[in-house]
């Protein structure tokens, strides 16, 4: 990676020159969950890499957009807005997710999308899988798969904001969140590193500053989640959380992991 390239993931947000397939397979989340990354190289092997520091608006709400994302590293918010200002995040892409923004033929985005970390993504333009070729239309069903996943996780975060207790959808949270990056291998044990706010976890929650802390800190005090080294935490308990939240945490893995043998 040329200095220049450090210089903007390090401390500014814009694009990067075009990086080595090899790197980027075997980089964190390569090395893990090769298969979508793989064959999106191999049919564009030269791809632009996109870098936003924590806090970077990348698309506004109602922006033109007719792209997907590929998120390399980081955590990005996908975000509405009420007219006072009230937000509601709608979901959260980890590294390795794959999401539509927009579309050739609905160019216009329907949700903010906000850095939570400084990231790395690759945006992939209208057009870009297109064709008759067997790898073209493999990369095809791997985004469908990822857009089904991103569908089920969605349906499970909006019946808890609905229905659930503070306890219920702060714990529901955190297990979601401990489930994907597991997947990816971005977790020690029971431990990750966390990277939201209060504040962007009451926006995901649909819950006040107020009650995310009384929440967290009634964790904290039985416990279900302990914080060893901030910004890491540790979900102590996973058995309190499942019963909490109201899952099945095998059942819940098969619903919101897409499978990725070739």
């Amino acid at each position: 990676m040329t200095s220049r390239a450090r210089s903007l993931l390090l401390h500014g947000s814009g694009s990067m020159a075009p990086e080595p397939r090899a790197g980027l397979l075997h980089g964190p989340v390569g090395r893990h969950v090769p298969t979508l990354i793989d064959l999106f190289l191999r049919v564009q092997p030269h791809p632009q890499i996109h870098t936003a520091r924590r806090g970077k608006a990348v698309i506004r709400e109602d922006d033109f957009a007719d792209h997907a994302m590929l998120l390399l590293e980081g955590w990005v918010a996908f975000s509405k807005m009420l007219p006072d200002g009230e937000s509601q995040i709608i979901d959260i892409l980890l590294p390795g997710d794959f999401a539509l923004i927009g579309a050739a033929n609905a160019p216009l985005a329907a949700f903010s999308v906000e850095t939570l970390s400084d990231a790395r993504f690759i945006n992939i333009g209208p057009g870009r899988v297109n064709g008759p070729e067997p790898e073209m239309a493999r990369l095809r069903e791997l985004m469908a798969a990822e857009i089904v996943r991103m569908q089920s996780r969605t349906s499970e975060l909006l019946l808890r904001v609905g229905k659930g207790s503070a306890a219920n959808r702060i714990a529901y949270a955190l297990l979601e969140f401990f489930v994907r990056l597991e997947a990816v291998g971005m977790t020690s044990g029971t431990r990750f590193a966390f990277p939201m706010t209060q504040h962007k976890l009451g926006e995901f929650t649909g819950m006040s500053n107020v009650h995310v802390n009384r929440t967290l800190r009634r964790f904290e005090r039985e416990g279900i989640v302990a914080y060893p080294a901030p910004p890491e935490i540790d979900l102590c308990d996973i058995d309190a959380l499942c019963a909490l939240a109201g899952l099945d945490l095998a059942s819940f893995r098969n619903e919101i992991i897409a499978r990725r043998a070739p």
